[in-house]
């Protein structure tokens, strides 16, 4: 088994990161590449705790267990975050999230997926999703890699403060890059495309990339900038945010 504990270390923009994921979850980013079959997993937990004018707590939390043999990967997410300022909740949002990859052969797997969530700061109080569809091994050589995807998504999803329902039918999209610079340097991209089929203009874009640098065996260090587009949020939300994030993970 292989385990990797997350370790949060002050954040700028503390808890917009989970915000803006809670849209659209990075599942590439939170693949463990491994060639060994078995269970494999990450934990993060994260604190913190800062007074001026008001007392302000952040808190979160992240789960990921994988689970590999020679043709089959499952994973399952939880993503958790809560920002607290004088009995008022700011940011709350968690994310579940359960997909299934199944290997058809070497450049070829077959994806499905569920999901529910849940997120204030995008006046969001239940999104559900139901996904499948191919995902291509495009370039897969020692310093770079390259997967892309178009999978079928069912959304379902109740706003804050309306009684509207919305039930759309969207392509799921993605292109995920990683390129090792060095032995101990990463850069990853992944790109989120998701449209309506009944009108490609009202769309969804998340991008995010890292940069992963290996401190030693078992420590590294990961910077991380999000970026998200909606074409038509709910109300009084923007349509596009930003977030950047530092970390620090173990590995054993």
């Amino acid at each position: 088994m292989k385990i990797r504990v997350l370790l949060a270390m002050p954040m700028l923009l503390v808890g917009l990161t989970t915000a803006v994921q809670g849209q659209v979850m990075n599942i590439e980013q939170e693949r463990i590449s491994t060639d060994t079959t078995g269970w494999a997993g990450t934990a993060q937990v994260s604190f913190q705790y800062f007074k001026n004018k008001a007392e302000v707590w952040n808190a979160g939390g992240h789960l990921h267990l994988q689970y590999k043999t020679k043709k089959s990967l499952f994973l399952a997410l939880s993503d958790y975050v809560l920002s607290k300022s004088a009995g008022d909740d700011f940011a709350n949002a968690g994310i579940q999230h359960l997909r299934y990859n199944y290997k058809i052969n070497d450049w070829f797997t077959a994806e499905a997926f569920t999901q529910a969530q849940y997120n204030k700061l995008l006046n969001v109080d239940f999104r559900w999703l139901l996904g499948a569809g191919p995902r291509f091994k495009v370039v897969k050589t020692k310093p770079f890699r390259m997967y892309a995807a178009a999978l079928y998504m069912y959304e379902y999803e109740e706003l804050a403060d309306t009684s509207l329902i919305h039930r759309d039918h969207r392509l799921s999209s993605y292109v995920s890059l990683t390129l090792k610079l060095r032995k101990n340097l990463t850069l990853l991209n992944t790109t989120y495309f998701q449209p309506k089929f009944t009108d490609f203009s009202d769309f969804r874009l998340s991008s995010q990339t890292d940069m992963k640098i290996a401190i030693s065996k078992h420590f590294a260090f990961k910077l991380s900038y999000v970026y998200f587009f909606d074409a038509a949020p709910a109300e009084n939300v923007p349509n596009e945010t930003h977030a950047l994030q530092n970390s620090l993970s173990f590995e054993f």
